[in-house]
């Protein structure tokens, strides 16, 4: 949602409204790098053809806020006639009638109009449109823009605060057909309108969009509808923070009936030109191939024989669990009866449980020791507990490496969004194999190869059930043996140190598993994405 960055998003936060919008006020120095690249070679193109050329250029916002990207444009668009001869106050009510925007909030719009407004009287009026883009159908004229450029809002479809309805989601998908599913983000769909609203042919689509967008499983019929009608030409990646929604954000850059042969990464706020990739395809699963190419990741052939989904079955939870337990967990660090230990991915390190040793939050409230009084769940909660509390390897999420550890015993609960992982033949054996397997500096390279910008920033990875039961499983069982046993032993080491070697030593022997053999550039790759040591909490 573009806009001010001061003083409106502070009146927004007063009134409580900032969160279930999704505003997040785009920087100036973000706004001017965008608009470089999809606006200004337009602009220089236009300019070798005149005024009237110029002139006819159309700009749309479809989350306008209060305009920032909007008056940059009329900026950029004012500039140009005037070089072309026009006086400036000419220049500019032109130039203002070139600009479109939408926005959902109406003292947002308002203050939208007024800074137009102030550009020129002519700007504002009717330029800016009150409502839904996603949702109010013939706000604007399709395929008439030869721009869409701004910032959707952000809203997590996992979070109740900011989730659309199930009636919203449902118009969505009747409008912009099945590539928008029940947890596909609204910030996605904004791709499609913004494609629908664009010129068939050589109009430019970027808005930022959370990097989740780029291979996230809830929105991988968006990017094969995007690239069924239009190419990537150009991905810029942030790589740093932009606004205070703790997510890593990018702008793919879409052209309409575009045949692009290769995609440009940008890279930072300061928009670097970074390599060229080859496009995704329309078919292709995610878009972390172009993640992949930024950040360099080791090539590797890797022998295979089978994938996880052979000897084991994977599970993920969703909101409805994650609220079920909302009001049963309480801080017990031990006592009678021993009730059933909640566990966060932000406790799971590679074979290290770091349950009683962090704290953890869960539903806004921290936590030393999380247990779940079962008594205190509705029956169908208890009975999904009770299909978790059994052996199970339990892998965290949002996470540079993979990273699993076993539960033997079977008294843990998962916390979304953490996957759970049972042995098919119920074999415990087969958990600490799969434990170690998924600890290894190969499967992690598939995943990231697969799955990065799946979490909330570039380098960190987000597997589904269904990925991880993807995964690959070794050729060279022996090797795979010996390192299931490192693995056995780093997660029973007491001595940091200890456990550190022992999950290197597990970790060569999974290399060789898959027939790489000495490899230490893969190793100090890997090692090199591992979780630092963290502090551990002292007893109070």
């Amino acid at each position: 949602m573009g806009g001010d960055a001061g003083g409106h998003e502070q009146a927004l936060a007063e009134r409580g409204v900032r969160k279930g919008l999704g505003a997040y006020y785009t920087p100036p120095d973000v706004v001017d790098g965008l608009l470089r690249m999809v606006l200004d070679p337009l602009l220089d193109e236009r300019a070798e053809q005149g005024v009237g050329a110029v002139a006819s250029l159309r700009v749309l916002d479809p989350a306008c806020g209060t305009g920032n990207f909007l008056v940059a444009a009329v900026e950029r668009i004012t500039a140009t006639l005037v070089e072309l001869g026009l006086d400036r106050v000419e220049a500019a009510g032109r130039a203002v009638r070139c600009v479109r925007g939408i926005e959902i909030d109406a003292a947002t719009a308002r203050i939208c109009r007024a800074n137009l407004k102030a550009i020129h009287p002519a700007g504002g009026g009717r330029s800016i449109v009150r409502g839904d883009a996603l949702l109010d159908e013939n706000l604007v004229p399709a395929g008439t823009f030869d721009v869409v450029v701004g910032n959707p809002p952000f809203l997590s479809q996992l979070a109740a605060s900011t989730s659309r309805s199930r009636d919203d989601a449902g118009r969505l998908r009747t409008r912009f057909g099945p590539a928008v599913g029940p947890y596909t983000d609204p910030a996605a769909v904004f791709l499609l309108f913004g494609l629908a609203a664009a010129r068939p042919t050589g109009g430019v689509v970027a808005l930022i969009e959370p990097v989740a967008v780029l291979s996230g499983r809830d929105t991988r019929g968006v990017r094969g509808d995007a690239l069924a009608i239009a190419s990537l030409a150009v991905l810029w990646i942030a790589e740093q923070p932009v606004f205070d929604a703790d997510v890593e954000v990018c702008a793919p850059v879409l052209v309409r009936g575009g045949t692009a042969q290769t995609t440009l990464l940008v890279r930072g706020r300061d928009f670097r030109p970074g390599p060229t990739t080859n496009p995704p395809s329309p078919s292709a699963g995610s878009w972390s191939s172009l993640l992949a190419a930024l950040q360099d990741l080791p090539d590797r052939s890797l022998l295979t024989d089978g994938v996880v989904g052979d000897i084991a079955d994977a599970t993920a939870d969703f909101r409805d669990q994650y609220y079920g337990l909302a009001g049963a967990v309480i801080d017990q660090p031990d006592g009678s009866p021993v009730l059933p230990r909640l566990v966060t991915s932000g406790l799971i390190d590679p074979g290290r449980l770091r349950w009683g040793e962090r704290t953890c939050r869960f539903n806004k409230t921290a936590y030393r020791y999380p247990r779940v009084e079962l008594r205190g769940l509705t029956v169908p909660m208890q009975e999904w507990a009770a299909r978790r509390l059994v052996p199970k390897v339990l892998v965290a999420t949002q996470t540079r490496v993979l990273e699993a550890v076993v539960d033997p015993e079977g008294d843990v609960l998962p916390s979304v969004p953490v996957v759970t992982v049972t042995s098919r033949g119920g074999r415990e054996a087969d958990l600490w194999r799969i434990a170690a397997l998924l600890c290894s500096p190969p499967v992690t390279l598939v995943a990231a190869q697969r799955h990065l910008g799946s979490a909330r920033n570039a380098t960190a990875l987000r597997l589904s059930a269904s990925d991880v039961l993807a995964l690959p499983l070794p050729q060279d069982r022996a090797a795979w043996e010996r390192a299931t046993r490192s693995f056995a032993a780093a997660s029973g080491a007491v001595d940091e140190a200890a456990h550190r070697e022992l999950l290197r030593a597990s970790a060569r022997a999974m290399d060789e598993a898959y027939g790489l053999i000495d490899d230490d550039e893969l190793l100090s790759w890997w090692t090199a994405r591992l979780p630092q040591a963290k502090p551990v909490t002292s007893d109070p």
